[in-house]
């Protein structure tokens, strides 16, 4: 599920699976499926089935669930071994359980173990990556599992409704968009990228949880919710494979900063997920980034390297700042991806606008308008008609200043409402300075991260 943090886009093909038939064994949920796995991936080399309150382990106690997807279910677990009185490690953490078709010795998650040996944990900005504290296997009725042990960790840096009435906000969001920057800098002096640099895969540090107690826990995060699973006739099932009940996640959004405790969620951001990255010097034949963070050459000519990570860290800090995606498709269609880099940026440079990208032709006229802007062919003719018909429709952004401009928009995922703040005209000049410096569309031109760091913009 690719909305959720700590989850992997990439799904693994089983057995029963025909398109989104479920198998034959006919269980189904109760409740809504927003926000959970899928149930018949409940079989043989699928999930394994667990329920809270089940100690994995022999250590972890499973509380609440923190995402889940089609690679894997990352659940919120208390640490039975915690003591106080001791430096033993946090009482609360987060527990990924590998799908067993993905538990291998090629599995993604495993290598982080590389970036380890390589002494990323004891880099300068070793706090801005999420190592794993533990590592075991699980054997159940659909498999053998990996399982992965990570510091419990808060929403994503894009998303952060608990802090946006804060007096600081901006410099808050600025802030963290300058943590983001230096830990690609980190990672690109030691010869690597990311490969998947984007909001969902940076969330936020927790503290000032390791004192509860799971009722007082409890309070604050909310009691899960949970949807049974059954039979087709509405009986409940006894097939050792999948659970009784699915969990819904933690929605943070709904987690409000305490008035009369110290917060929860902090300023201090945390890179997860490098199953997709690589040395610059061996780049993989594909990324498994979504298309809306692709750079254009890879979307185009399949380049990757460097200049990859820079474009998706153009996008990261916009987003970061916005609350919105700055080159948001329907259904991470390469084309219309295109389309809207060019709306905002400009004309491709050849042979991309003329003989590499196919499609350009049924999209944008050859020649740009007065102004160098590109033509839409079918907005060209749209416009017609709504001005004979007298209709009136907001233009698109035709440059990042206008994008900027539309300013922080969080909208709430599962009800009407959120938040909406401006982003003053100096600032609008000085960001959309430094992402132009990042999106440039040759790979070479793009600003390093490091020197990024040294931008005006993180000053303001």
């Amino acid at each position: 599920m690719s909305e959720e943090p700590w989850t992997d886009d990439e799904e693994y093909p089983l057995a029963s699976e025909d398109g989104d038939s479920p198998p034959g064994d006919g269980l189904m949920l109760q409740g809504p499926p927003t926000g959970l796995e899928k149930i018949y991936d409940y079989e043989p080399n699928g999930h394994h089935p667990l329920h809270l309150g089940d100690i994995l382990n022999k250590r972890y106690k499973i509380l609440h669930k923190l995402g889940s997807g089609g690679y894997a279910n990352v659940w919120l677990c208390c640490d039975e071994t915690y003591d106080s009185r001791a430096s033993s490690g946090p009482r609360y953490l987060a527990v990924k359980v590998i799908m067993a078709a993905a538990s291998k010795s090629s599995c993604s998650e495993l290598r982080v173990n590389k970036l380890i040996a390589m002494g990323i944990a004891e880099d300068v900005a070793a706090e801005l990556f999420c190592i794993p504290l533990d590592q075991f296997s699980i054997d159940g009725p659909n498999g053998t599992h990996l399982a992965f042990v990570y510091p419990l960790l808060g929403p994503r840096v894009s998303r952060l409704f608990n802090k946006a009435e804060d007096e600081d906000f901006e410099h808050t969001l600025r802030k963290l968009a300058a943590q983001v920057t230096r830990g690609m800098s980190a990672l690109h002096a030691r010869g690597i990228c990311h490969g998947d640099f984007r909001p969902a895969n940076i969330l936020t540090r927790i503290q000032n949880l390791d004192h509860l107690s799971e009722a007082e826990l409890f309070d604050l995060i909310g009691i899960p919710e949970k949807t049974n699973v059954t039979t087709a006739s509405n009986t409940p099932h006894t097939l050792p494979s999948a659970p009784q009940y699915l969990v819904y996640p933690i929605i943070w959004e709904d987690i409000a900063q305490s008035s009369t405790a110290e917060p929860i969620i902090t300023d201090k951001a945390c890179i997860i997920d490098f199953g997709n990255s690589y040395m610059v010097d061996d780049p993989p034949p594909h990324l498994g980034i979504p298309q809306i963070y692709c750079a254009p050459e890879y979307t185009i000519e399949k380049k990757i390297g460097i200049g990859s990570d820079l474009w998706a860290l153009g996008c990261t800090i916009f987003e970061i700042r916005t609350g919105r995606r700055l080159f948001d498709t329907f259904d991470d269609d390469p084309d219309e991806n295109l389309w809207k880099i060019a709306m905002i940026l400009g004309r491709y440079p050849e042979p991309w606008w003329s003989e590499t990208w196919t499609a350009r032709r049924s999209i944008f006229f050859d020649d740009v308008d007065e102004e160098g802007k590109v033509v839409d062919v079918l907005a060209a003719k749209q416009g017609e008609e709504e001005k004979d018909a007298n209709v009136w429709q907001k233009p698109w952004a035709r440059s990042l200043q206008e994008e900027i401009k539309e300013g922080l928009v969080y909208m709430f995922r599962d009800r009407p409402g959120g938040v909406e703040r401006g982003i003053s005209g100096s600032e609008v000049e000085c960001l959309a300075d430094l992402l132009g410096r990042l999106l440039r569309y040759v790979p070479a031109e793009r600003v390093g991260a490091e020197e990024a760091l040294k931008h005006a913009w993180f000053e303001l």
